[in-house]
């Protein structure tokens, strides 16, 4: 009787232990399901822990229905998130002689100008005694090339077109009139063979390109001085005339090429010279008169030889050094300033004595050129005014450093690779 009473209770604390654990069981599936924190015996503490960490990281990731809401609901990120593109820096796009086809080893935003900016600025127009018939304002489209330091230089488009490049022989003897106004006698007696150069007036049909608004100035030229060798080393302070807002002088041809070469590595464009026919045609802006400005330039406007003027136009100041770039005010139809006077500016020509076949495309003229002797243009500080006229040519060998030359930089687009 004893041993049956014995086997009995061991049956029901067998069968109270089954009912505690599968209660215990139950409790741990609810928590489980529910990620509620519930009291359990300290033997399955372990276990409960674990289960709540689990259900806690699955309540995050995946809530059920019947979860209770949290006190700061979190906004999940979408798996996809929409990309919102950045607003270009201008409004203006570029046009489309600007656009290449991207290709993966060169995109075409490492070699074009990605956005384009516009900048207002004043022009007029003068009779022959220099007095000023029309004052009006223009619109040009420019991007900034930054260099190192944070210097600018600002590339300015010049819309392509067909001009009527030199002097028509009609006009000859009327400049050589209109020149020998106070004009020593060893200039006078070479003028008539100078204006020579400028002969025979052709049509050139030019495309799209950006010139440097400004000439290029000392701070420009140090910053890219400082940048590794190309062909030749390059001196980074080598004006006579100092200032950082001055126009580089003493730099010759061969020192104005490197400086385009080591901006070309630098920054993915070909920066390079401009053309003899680029140059006259970015300095007419249109116009088909002696000057930008019109029949005649004031010292006032363009930094030159004052005493020696133009047609009836009054004599003024021979300031007898460089100024600071764009600093009389005054640009022409294209935006472009100093582009009579301050310095002469090289041109990528070889030189020839006249325009007998010459090219009609704009292209630099090499073929049958004296290699070693250059073009320059535009008339410096110390300059006469016929000197700084837009058909005005001179020469001067590529290795010379002169006090009265500087430069101004190209840059080329897609439909001029290869030049």
């Amino acid at each position: 009787m004893d041993m049956y009473r014995s086997k009995l209770e061991k049956r029901r604390s067998g069968s109270a232990i089954v009912i505690i654990f599968g209660i215990v069981s139950l409790l741990f599936w609810v928590n489980y399901v529910t990620g509620q924190v519930v009291i359990v015996p300290n033997k399955l503490k372990t276990t409960r822990s674990n289960s709540k960490a689990k259900s806690k990281a699955k309540s995050k990731t995946k809530p059920k229905a019947n979860t209770a809401p949290a006190a700061t609901p979190v906004a999940l990120p979408d798996p996809k998130p929409a990309v919102i593109a950045k607003p270009p820096a201008f409004a203006v796009s570029p046009p489309p002689s600007l656009t290449t086809a991207a290709t993966v080893n060169q995109p075409a935003s490492d070699t074009t100008p990605a956005n384009l900016s516009e900048f207002v600025f004043d022009v007029i127009t003068s009779d022959a005694r220099g007095k000023v018939t029309e004052t009006r304002k223009e619109r040009a489209r420019y991007f900034i090339e930054e260099l190192n330091g944070g210097v600018p230089i600002e590339m300015v488009e010049i819309p392509g077109g067909m001009f009527l490049m030199g002097t028509a022989a009609g006009e000859i003897k009327q400049i050589s009139q209109e020149s020998k106004r106070g004009v020593e006698r060893e200039l006078r007696d070479r003028l008539q063979e100078r204006l020579q150069w400028e002969a025979p007036q052709h049509a050139v049909k030019l495309s799209s390109f950006y010139l440097s608004k400004y000439e290029i100035t000392q701070a420009q030229w140090r910053a890219v001085a400082s940048l590794p060798k190309v062909s030749k080393e390059l001196m980074s302070d080598p004006s006579y005339f100092k200032g950082g807002a001055r126009p580089v002088e003493m730099v010759s041809w061969d020192d104005a090429v490197e400086f385009c070469e080591r901006l070309s590595r630098a920054t993915g464009r070909k920066y390079r010279l401009p053309t003899e026919a680029e140059w006259e045609y970015a300095c007419r802006a249109g116009a088909r008169s002696p000057f930008h400005f019109g029949e005649a330039i004031l010292s006032a406007w363009v930094n030159y030889q004052g005493k020696y003027p133009y047609a009836s136009a009054p004599r003024g100041v021979n300031r007898q050094e460089t100024m600071p770039v764009g600093s009389l005010g005054l640009a022409n139809a294209f935006g472009l300033y100093d582009m009579h006077g301050n310095v002469w500016e090289w041109c990528l020509d070889s030189w020839h004595d006249n325009y007998f076949a010459a090219p009609d495309n704009g292209r630099s003229w090499e073929a049958s050129g004296v290699n070693y002797i250059k073009v320059i243009r535009g008339g410096g500080w110390d300059s006469v005014a016929s000197e700084c006229r837009v058909s005005a040519r001179n020469r001067i060998s590529s290795s010379f450093r002169l006090s009265g030359i500087g430069f101004r930089v190209a840059v080329e687009v897609a439909d001029k690779a290869g030049r």
